[in-house]
């Protein structure tokens, strides 16, 4: 029987390969795990545990529980959310890249790292495009329903939206309470694309939203009042960490304050449901249409802002 493998080049320069039995653990020690299902990497960034790959009749998936992310084809992936995997895929780990391989290989190599006690927590300076959507009415419409009944609403909605930034190569920040927050990494792809997949993802969202209401409607007639607004900028943020939980991935700029404060805006103090900063304006208006909308006074800044709406 054949299993998958993970491919990739150790620091000699020589080809390394490690069989996917049933898990794969990689990190700068990974203490307590079979040798035969470890790969060290010695690298001050890379976590003790920074990612797991677990197989089972069905899946072959990656979860990253580092402090400085793992990537899957050019993409972060969420902290603590599996991701599945396919043959020919490429997960990034610090300055490591693997390729997962089906076709079985009997490999007993691993790399072994020297160990350091602590993670160096990797606070990056990165051109990011943020997009925040945000429920309106949902205060009230949690005041008539049961809490199990608005969770289960909300679910159906953000399971959605989760879909469609993964089909957009985005990445799931938060769940904020009624607000979805993703983002795209310019680091993997240029400016423009990662801007254009963010814009087009909260338009496929909008769409999504319009259907699920229907859908939803013929259970909780007051769910017609909910609306949506998005908020999309684009600007330079700190990637990095607080506290000790490797879910708590903090993007730390100007332009996330001001993605939030745009989808308050948005379908609000402008009829527009999309909104964008003047920036993410002018790396989308070649492929995407766009409309001034003028400048604005936003709640909690100094100074206007100039909006655009997203057709």
């Amino acid at each position: 029987m054949s299993h998958p493998y993970l491919e990739w080049l150790g620091e000699d320069n020589q080809i390394r390969r490690l069989e996917i039995i049933d898990k794969v653990y990689i990190g700068r020690t990974c203490k307590g795990v079979d040798a035969n299902k470890r790969v060290l990497l010695y690298d001050p960034s890379i976590s003790r545990n920074h990612a797991e790959i677990t197989r089972t009749a069905a899946h072959l998936q990656v979860t990253d529980t580092s402090k400085n992310g793992t990537w899957v084809n050019g993409i972060r992936i969420a902290a603590g959310s599996p991701k599945d995997l396919a043959d020919g895929d490429i997960i990034l780990i610090g300055k490591a890249s693997f390729r997962v391989f089906y076709p079985k290989i009997t490999a007993d190599g691993t790399y072994n790292g020297t160990a350091t006690d602590s993670t160096i927590v990797d606070s990056a300076e990165v051109d990011v495009t943020s997009l925040v959507a945000d429920i309106k009415g949902f205060t009230a419409f949690s005041q008539n329903h049961t809490s199990s009944e608005v969770y289960n609403i909300v679910k159906v909605i953000f399971d959605e939206f989760n879909a469609i930034v993964d089909q957009f190569k985005g990445t799931i920040k938060d769940y904020a309470g009624d607000a979805v927050f993703a983002f795209w990494d310019h680091r993997i792809e240029i400016p423009t694309s990662q801007a254009v997949q963010a814009c087009q993802a909260a338009i496929q969202q909008k769409l999504a939203f319009d259907r699920l209401l229907v859908e939803i409607t013929e259970q909780y007639r007051d769910v017609q009042n909910l609306q949506m607004g998005w908020g999309i900028t684009t600007g330079t943020v700190t990637i990095s960490h607080y506290g000790s939980r490797v879910a708590d991935l903090a993007l730390v700029g100007d332009c996330i304050n001001l993605a939030f404060r745009m989808s308050d805006i948005a379908n609000k103090e402008v009829p527009e449901k999309i909104v964008i900063c003047a920036q993410t304006a002018e790396l989308v208006r070649r492929e995407l249409t766009v409309k001034n909308l003028g400048m604005f006074s936003i709640r909690g800044r100094i100074g206007e802002e100039q909006v655009f709406a997203l057709n």
